[in-house]
């Protein structure tokens, strides 16, 4: 393959690509929200042999045109752990779609794509000074907002352990002075927003530092490897402990800091992924959409982006292209996904009429009456509508063509939220990663969703909150989410000292050191009043994977 138009793409995979003999046509994507790729090929004189687009992390621009194009065409995702939920749509106007997460490729094949690999992001060719010649111990770079709160938590902890040392942190560097400053550091702590395998552990290491990484499993560390390219935290008291253990040992961290970089430079630049990503666009099978059907995974993934709002075009245009596809009730699982894109949109764009009239019309000529996500989605419009009735004859229609017994009877919004919410988890649909859900603007599509609806009216719902804590559980990088509820549960709940230590594990994993010590010290407080030594023993111990929380403890 020698001819390649690669859109939004980083300027060293272009440069791989050239090194690798390719003549590239690099195209921006466009100001517009979609960019019309056969003409602008066919302006350009430029008649590929591969078409490859990355997922931009700024304007998101749609492609359309590739249907009619002859060559491989493949969609690289940078962040499907935030935009999954558009990116399943948008997967099926491509042969090959690949995603930076492992954890990912299941969620984009949900949505029909039927090649989906991984394919990690990449380091750099980095320049390495000597650890002694570098101004900062320390130093992190990334966005303090209000929305990620262990974020700042985790500063503050690395404020108090480097007093005494150099620590630089940083926000808003363009990528040239981000390397810079990381050429200049020994340390670079690293945290992700959702438990994700992120830029920085790859940009760190490609400068020879030592990152510090939250601890995040097998992925991660198929990559670079634990305790000799780098080196990983579970909570906070070891975040602390290590990071006190390294700042004494600057040999050390340039020993691994260096065979970081030289993983790096043997297996995970620019260079390798273009080489991977043309060995498998060779193989790559015709499987995208083409004609009407390509129009109509364009306009649902329009209508997914505009609902997440994170595309600039307006619920009419969405509705429009939706409403423009022409397609036929008889192909029964795509005209499920438009009707539910069409009630979604509606309930954003805030005209209740539009949206009484499609809920109206789904539910009395029984249309779809065996798709989870119509019932789903039928039922939350009618909530949202004030329709109680409407919205507990989805909820009985999709029990009927489930075949689930004890179905329950929801005789309260409140009931019929929870029993959804429990369906959902059933099925595997827990939360829609990365959605900024708004109970007054959305209608819930997720476990989760429908538990925060029902606790936009009832804030303070206790076994609600129980219930959403044990779904969040279990899902790595929402910690931060789980200290909120933990927290009002037991305020409630005083003498419940699993609930006490739960919280403590929670606000440990989100690096609330002080006060998530605070906490441990007052759960196995509450734990030995009630003659349970053993049991807190026991309980501490699965959430303490290093052991450095029962030493602080003393236990």
């Amino acid at each position: 393959m020698k001819k390649i138009c690669l859109i939004d793409s980083p300027v060293t995979l272009k440069a791989a690509f050239e090194e690798l003999g390719c003549e590239v046509l690099a195209l921006n994507g466009s100001p517009e929200p979609f960019l019309a790729l056969d003409e602008t090929l066919a302006e350009r004189g430029f008649a590929p042999d591969l078409v490859m687009q990355v997922e931009s992390l700024g304007p998101r621009c749609l492609v359309t045109g590739l249907d009619g194009l002859d060559c491989p065409a493949l969609l690289w995702c940078i962040d499907p752990h935030l935009n999954g939920y558009w990116h399943g749509a948008y997967a099926r106007l491509f042969d090959l779609t690949c995603s930076t997460q492992l954890a990912s490729v299941p969620v984009l094949r949900q949505r029909g794509a039927r090649d989906v690999r991984w394919l990690p992001t990449f380091g750099h060719g980095s320049a390495s000074p000597d650890h002694a010649a570098r101004a900062w111990d320390a130093a992190f770079v990334g966005r303090l907002t209000a929305e990620r709160p262990a974020r700042t938590w985790m500063v503050r902890l690395l404020e108090e352990r480097c007093a005494g040392y150099a620590l630089a942190v940083r926000q808003g560097l363009t990528f040239g002075a981000m390397m810079d400053l990381y050429r200049d550091a020994r340390i670079i702590p690293n945290q992700s927003i959702l438990g994700e395998v992120n830029f920085r552990l790859f940009e760190g290491a490609s400068c020879g530092c030592l990152v510090l990484s939250e601890a995040l499993g097998e992925e991660q560390e198929t990559l670079f490897a634990p305790g000799r390219e780098f080196d990983t935290y579970g909570d906070a008291v070891e975040l602390d402990e290590k990071l006190t253990m390294y700042l004494k040992n600057p040999r050390l961290t340039q020993a691994m800091g260096r065979a970081a970089r030289e993983r790096v430079l043997a297996e995970h630049t620019a260079l390798h992924r273009a080489r991977r990503i043309l060995e498998w666009a060779r193989d790559a099978v015709d499987g995208r959409a083409r004609g009407r059907d390509a129009d109509l995974w364009t306009a649902l993934t329009a209508a997914a982006m505009q609902e997440g709002g994170v595309i600039g075009i307006s619920a009419g245009e969405a509705l429009a292209r939706l409403a423009g596809c022409g397609c036929d009730p008889a192909t029964a699982d795509i005209f499920a996904d438009v009707a539910c894109a069409i009630l979604r949109v509606q309930a954003v764009d805030g005209k209740t009429g539009p949206m009484a009239s499609t809920m109206d019309a789904l539910l009395a000529v029984g249309m779809c009456a065996d798709s989870p996500g119509v019932n789903l989605t039928g039922s939350m419009a009618a909530l949202r509508l004030g329709r109680f009735d409407a919205a507990r004859a989805f909820w009985y229609r999709h029990v009927k063509a489930m075949g689930i017994s004890n179905p329950g009877q929801p005789d309260t919004p409140a009931a019929l939220l929870t029993l959804w919410a429990r369906d959902l988890s059933r099925r595997g649909r827990v939360v829609r990663a990365g959605f900024a859900f708004d109970p007054a603007v959305h209608l819930p599509d997720s476990a989760v969703e429908c538990l925060l609806a029902l606790l936009a009216d009832q804030p303070e719902h206790l076994p609600t909150l129980r219930l959403l804590d044990a779904m969040l559980r279990p899902l790595p990088g929402l910690s931060q989410l789980r200290v909120g509820f933990l927290s009002v549960l037991t305020l409630h709940e005083r003498k419940e000292w699993r609930l006490a230590l739960e919280l403590a594990l929670a606000s440990l994993r989100a690096c609330r050191l002080a006060s998530g010590l605070d906490e441990l010290a007052l759960a196995r407080t509450l734990a030995r009043s009630q003659g349970q030594d053993s049991a807190f023993a026991r309980a501490l111990a699965v959430g303490d994977r290093s052991g450095l929380l029962a030493a602080r403890l003393g236990a």
